[in-house]
This record gives structure tokens, C-alpha cells and sequence, in this order.
């Protein structure tokens, strides 16, 4: 098993090709379980920074409040500071449960769309304990987007790290134009890529098929998640 985590970054299509053929939804454990405890060990780390990021994002939302008077803005933000900055009880349990179940749900998700998706426009049909199977392996790029970032924001104090056009700082943060350009990340790119591979083997399919057709559902999901959230972010400054 620990061959196969390794082989799917370092040789894919073999790796893949061995998954489909072999392995059971059971599987999936594995790599998931990797993702969720780094992503614990990440929150644990980085629990002052992830503290000081809802602060600035809480009081941001209430600056640009209007409807909210200033003795509402300082009873609010009093009552906050605790929940936020308590790095032990049930606010923290939260947030390390919180961070680690995200990713079996992304992961879900991703899986269901995909499925759907590609048995309407590859031709054939496939159960989503196979594509789960695929996708949870095709998230193992993400162990190396903790390993990579964790350091380098616990370091520099500082959670926005990008490693994708999310770098350009084009538009307001929470805006359309920034959430879309910070979702094209090269992990994004990598997990993207390596689902296609696996769906070559799971859809008897052709790399380029299987990379258009996944790749313009991630297009299409990117568009719309980053939409859904310039609305809210309107919503909260309104």
C-alpha cells in the first residue's frame, strides 16, 4: 500500500492501472487518512495564524457593515475574541475535526461529479466506489501541499501563500476575479490530472478525452464555487 501512495505521484499510469484492476473502495482509507491527519497536524501548527485570519476576516466583515452601529461592532468583536483565540475546548476540537473531515467530503464530492459527468461524455458507466477508489488516491498531491505550505505560513506568519495565479493578487480578496484566479493552483492542476489518468484505466478511455472531460467540470465547478462565494462575501460587507 505505502508503494502504491508513492507510485501514484511518481508513476501514475502503472499505479493507476493496478488500482482499477485490483483494489476495493476499502482502499481509499489509505490515502485519505494520510490527508486528514496532516491536515490536523497543519490546523495544530498553525492555529495562531488560522486564529488571526478569522479576526481580520470578522472585523473586515463588520467595518464594511454599514447597518451596524459602533457600540453593536465592539460588543460582537468582544465576544469573539475568546472563541477565536482559545487554542484548547470545543472551538479547537472543531476546527482539527472540521479540517480533517473536509477532505473525504471534497473528495466525495468530486467523486460523485465526476462520475456523473464522465459517464454521460466517456462513453461508458462506472459506480462511484471505483471512482472514489480513483479520486482518493488522486488526492495524494495534496500531502505534498501540506508539506510545502505548513512551513512556509507558519514561518512567515502568514496563511495566503499561493502556488498559482492566486500569486497575482488580482482583485479584492472574497471578489470573483480573486477566488477563481486562487483555485487555479498547480496541486488543483495535479490532482485534476492524475483523476484523469486513473479514468483512462476505469473508462477504457484516451488521456486527452478523459483531460477535457474532467478538466472543463473543473472549470465549470471553479466558476461557480467562486461565485458562490463573491456573493456571500457581498453579503457579508453589505
Amino acid at each position: 500500500m505505502l508503494s502504491s501512495i508513492i507510485n501514484t505521484l511518481t508513476a501514475p499510469k502503472e499505479t493507476f492501472q493496478k488500482i482499477c484492476e485490483h483494489y476495493s473502495p476499502k482502499e481509499a482509507l489509505a490515502p485519505l487518512s494520510i490527508i486528514m491527519i496532516l491536515a490536523v497536524i497543519s490546523s495544530m501548527v498553525l492555529s495562531d495564524q488560522i486564529a488571526d485570519l478569522q479576526w481580520d476576516q470578522i472585523q473586515q466583515s463588520l467595518n464594511n457593515n454599514s447597518n451596524i452601529t459602533e457600540e453593536q461592532k465592539q460588543e460582537i468583536l468582544g465576544s469573539q475574541y475568546d472563541r477565536i483565540y482559545s487554542n484548547s475546548g470545543p472551538t479547537a476540537v472543531f476546527i482539527y475535526i472540521s479540517s480533517a473531515i473536509s477532505w473525504p467530503v471534497r473528495v466525495l464530492f468530486w467523486s460523485l461529479f465526476s462520475m456523473l459527468f464522465s459517464n454521460v461524455f466517456l462513453g461508458s458507466k462506472n459506480k462511484l466506489g471505483a471512482v472514489f477508489t480513483v479520486a482518493s488516491f488522486s488526492y495524494l498531491p495534496s500531502v505534498i501541499e501540506y508539506l510545502v505550505k505548513t512551513p512556509i505560513q507558519y514561518s512567515t506568519d502568514n496563511m495566503m501563500i499561493f502556488t498559482g495565479l492566486g500569486a497575482l493578487g488580482i482583485g479584492e480578496q472574497g471578489s470573483f476575479i480573486n477566488n477563481f484566479l486562487s483555485g487555479l493552483d498547480i496541486f488543483a492542476l495535479w490532482r485534476v490530472y492524475l483523476t484523469a489518468v486513473g479514468f483512462t484505466f476505469l473508462y477504457n478511455s484516451k488521456i486527452n478525452n478523459t483531460i477535457k472531460t474532467l478538466g472543463i467540470l473543473w472549470i465549470s465547478s471553479l466558476i461557480i464555487f467562486s461565485a458562490i462565494g463573491a456573493f456571500f462575501a457581498g453579503l457579508g460587507g453589505a
